[in-house]
């Protein structure tokens, strides 16, 4: 997280927060299965398998292949915006890409077409993996928090060996956005019940539009992108 801008990792928080608050939306829907937390997905799919409940593995081996296939369609979109214009445009390609999934599974949850809107979410959460991608690796992590809480960890302990605090505390604030996200779709959700969807779709379609403009000045003034 240090080699990024304070506006690249405010980015980052944000849609580790939208993260958070669609797992919930899909764990609450769906009764226990999620939309971006993949292992507990595999988890979840083996124990139903041994246990013969064959629809329980079918939905959280649904939702394994849509999110596999919305990382598959980021990372796409990131290559070949990368390859037609530059790299730094690659992530703003990105960016829309799932702006226009989320707004797709706004409409469909508009016009009542529930089951399918939520099973797009994942396809959504998967290709946010693409926003902060470098040479063909995730550099910041937004869906799972697995690794991000086992660098904390070893930041934190490295602080007893004069390391810098603000190396683990940036570990944790992208950690806590996710669950402040979950805590807030867990709400929204019992309020709103799966039109909850609209409004993070909103959050998502201003992060884009706040990250156009923010790119669109550094480029004008020359600055690095």
């Amino acid at each position: 997280m240090l080699e990024f801008r304070p506006g690249e990792r405010l980015l980052a928080c944000t849609f580790s927060f939208i993260s958070g608050f669609v797992d919930s939306i899909g764990f609450l829907y769906l009764g226990g299965v999620f939309l971006s937390f993949m292992s507990g997905n595999t988890t979840r799919s083996a124990t139903a398998i041994v246990e013969g409940n064959w629809p329980l593995a079918t939905l959280a081996g649904s939702c394994i292949v849509l999110f596999l296939i919305g990382v598959v369609t980021g990372a796409v979109i990131n290559r070949w915006a990368a390859r037609r214009w530059d790299v730094f445009r690659a992530r703003e390609a990105v960016l829309f890409s799932v702006s226009a999934i989320f707004l797709i599974t706004s409409i469909l949850t508009v016009v009542g077409v529930d089951d399918v809107a939520i099973l797009t979410l994942s396809v959504g959460i998967g290709a946010t993996n693409s926003i902060f991608e470098r040479k063909g690796e995730v550099a910041i992590p937004l869906t799972y928090m697995t690794g991000t809480l086992v660098k904390m960890g070893q930041r934190f302990a490295d602080t007893f060996f004069g390391g810098r605090h603000i190396q683990w505390v940036y570990h944790f604030i992208l950690w806590a956005s996710l669950s402040v996200g979950a805590i807030a779709g867990a709400v929204t959700y019992h309020k709103l019940g799966l039109h909850s969807v609209t409004i993070i779709t909103a959050v998502v379609i201003l992060a884009t539009v706040v990250n156009q403009i923010l790119r669109a000045r550094r480029r004008k003034r020359g600055l690095p992108l």
